[in-house]
């Protein structure tokens, strides 16, 4: 997902991953699967099966990591802003300010999918590799415009 905000002399993006689902029907879906499993796990123990309950026990370990990394991944972001004079790009925490005119956009055409770069020096950042195929055709179209738009003016 593309948040654009734009005005004559820069452009600010925030990237983000596309969500089917937020972090609360996430934690629905997940509690929903830990209930049945722990259900199973009491039911098999009082029916005699002691061993199965750690199993149980394990199965909801492993659905509480995959959903930190479910959240994780869905509330990571990026943002760009780009002006006349400075390209600044924000990756988490991570912060990057670079002269516009002594860095490049490049996009690399992979068998797969398309990557884009931001390159200044002997610095490369990958911009938006979470992004589906239509959302980085989007990105490439916004920063191309907004360069020769810059560059003109």
């Amino acid at each position: 997902m593309i948040i654009k905000k734009t005005n004559k002399d820069s452009l600010s993006l925030i990237l983000k991953p596309n969500k089917s689902s937020s972090v609360s029907q996430n934690f629905i879906f997940f509690g929903f699967l830990s209930l049945l499993c722990l259900t199973f796990g009491i039911g098999f123990f009082i029916l005699g099966a002691t061993m199965i309950l750690p199993f149980a026990g394990l199965e909801i370990i492993a659905l509480i990591t995959v959903l930190r990394i479910n959240r994780n991944w869905v509330n990571q972001s990026e943002e760009i802003y780009l002006d006349k004079l400075f390209v600044k790009f924000k990756k988490g925490r991570n912060e990057f300010a670079f002269d516009r005119f002594l860095s490049k956009f490049s996009v690399v055409d992979y068998k797969t999918k398309k990557r884009l770069f931001i390159t200044s020096g002997n610095q490369k950042l990958e911009i938006g590799s979470f992004l589906n195929e239509d959302d980085v055709e989007e990105l490439i179209d916004l920063l191309k415009n907004k360069v020769s738009e810059l560059n003109f003016s």
